[in-house]
């Protein structure tokens, strides 16, 4: 009973947030024409007022979030104040369905939204559709001067910049520094060591009979979220999901490699041992920040966005949280770069006025409400130095950009990769598959993938 008291309180605060945040302007898809040079659009960066009339229609996985969705909304609002001859719309849109959305839009390309959320771990396939625009000839060195080492580069592809950095998203663990102190418990630094602070932090709490606290807010949701952090960890031991480029792509996801078939087991072993919530193939992203911020969980693979709902949704955690590098001896995640894209098929004067907005949305607000409500960390050198990633609740993540992140992915194929991960984990975790069976799978769904691409 305790149990189900837990996920019906968990999933009334969800549908509370979606009932404040899930109201989002629908925005009219205008025709547009492909754009044949960039020197109109990089000179008029510099100057929309001078460019006419223009309407942007923007493809946002973050307008719909709570609490800094409001931000996209207000910093549009903002800037169309200081530039009333752009117009922009904003179309609020689940980040686990804007790429299914954009991929289908790939038939009927003029229907495409001038600007569009990408990110890190999606844009490769995007890109190899032809929907997204290179940008370096419409970001000015200035421009590119002001955000933090590295960045830019993670948005690249082909030499190309593919997408306007807005927000570092490289994945850590969140946790609770009082039950680790309670508990005598230390930073584990491998997996074995994760694994046994989480037995010792599931427990009944209240001393019904029932477990009703969890040692790790696992998401095992067969979706980009769960399979996002299911191959962070599989780096983290080192197991290469994709590597190589231009068409000569190899996997470690093969039954014969011990250190992947470890890896797997050890994952799927953590729901058998009880350390997850119950229901694991239920628990999306957004069920697991609130099982956090509500205290039903202990530790949190995740961005830093995690941070942003816990004190949202529990101001009383402010001071009670850290966070700490992925476990394992390699590093688990990309630096993670989250942004817009610009359409290939914007006109010159819509991707320059896209550029400009964009601009104005990471450099206009001298408090980074936006990045401070999400807890995301800034693209930009001055935004991180903002006083709210300073303590011990960014420090891991700070820690992992400093050490190093492993680059972008630039396998086209990656959301099928991803796709046939999920299929394998949320196997064992239903049970219609074994450990053996659901690895002898993904093993000939992804050589069938590379055979695509190579």
């Amino acid at each position: 009973m305790m149990k189900k008291k837990i996920l019906a309180a968990a999933l009334a605060t969800i549908f509370t947030v979606a009932s404040l945040t899930g109201c989002g302007a629908s925005a009219d898809e205008n025709t547009t024409a492909i754009g044949a040079s960039s020197e109109a659009a990089t000179a008029a960066t510099t100057d929309t007022d001078s460019i006419g009339d223009v309407k942007l229609t923007v493809l946002c996985g973050y307008a719909g979030e709570d609490p800094h969705g409001q931000y996209v909304y207000s910093y549009a609002e903002e800037y169309m104040k200081e530039h009333p001859n752009v117009k922009i719309e904003i179309q609020a849109i689940s980040t686990n369905d804007i790429y299914t959305k954009l991929s289908a839009m790939a038939t009927t390309p003029d229907d495409l939204p001038q600007i569009f959320f990408t990110s890190a771990d999606a844009v490769a396939t995007l890109h190899d559709l032809g929907l997204t625009r290179d940008l370096t000839g419409l970001i000015s060195d200035d421009l590119a001067g002001e955000f933090a080492n590295g960045v830019l580069d993670s948005c690249k592809l082909d030499d190309e910049i593919v997408y306007f950095p807005v927000a570092l998203q490289p994945q850590a663990i969140i946790y609770r520094k009082d039950r680790f102190e309670e508990a005598g418990l230390t930073i584990p630094t491998t997996w074995d060591e994760f694994i046994d602070c989480a037995k010792a932090l599931t427990k009944d709490s209240d001393g019904d009979g029932e477990v009703d606290q969890w040692g790790f807010g696992m998401v095992g949701s067969n979706n980009s979220s769960g399979q996002s952090r299911f191959m962070s960890y599989l780096w983290s031991n080192g197991v290469d999901c994709v590597t190589g480029e231009d068409g000569d792509f190899s996997t470690d996801l093969k039954a014969d490699n011990k250190t992947f078939t470890d890896a797997f087991a050890k994952w799927t072993q953590m729901n058998n041992d009880g350390i997850v919530p119950i229901g694991i193939t239920e628990v999306d992203y957004p069920t697991a920040a609130n099982y956090f911020a509500m205290g039903y969980t202990s530790m949190f693979m995740t961005g830093s966005n995690a941070l942003g709902v816990a004190y949202a949704n529990n101001p009383d955690l402010k001071g009670k949280l850290g966070s700490f590098k992925l476990p394992g001896d390699y590093p688990g995640t990309m630096l993670g770069t989250e942004g817009y894209a610009v359409s290939a098929y914007a006109t010159d004067e819509e991707a320059a006025a896209a550029i400009d907005y964009l601009r104005f949305f990471v450099e206009h607000d001298d408090q980074m409400m936006f990045w401070q409500s999400s807890g995301k960390i800034p693209a930009t050198v001055e935004g991180q130095k903002a006083d709210y990633i300073t303590g011990d609740d960014y420090a891991g993540y700070l820690q992992q950009i400093a050490d190093g992140c492993r680059p972008t992915v630039s396998f086209a194929g990656i959301s099928g990769l991803k796709s046939a991960l999920g299929d394998a984990y949320a196997a064992v975790f239903s049970k219609e598959k074994t450990n053996d069976q659901a690895v002898a799978d993904l093993e000939k769904a992804v050589a069938e993938l590379m055979e695509d691409y190579n």
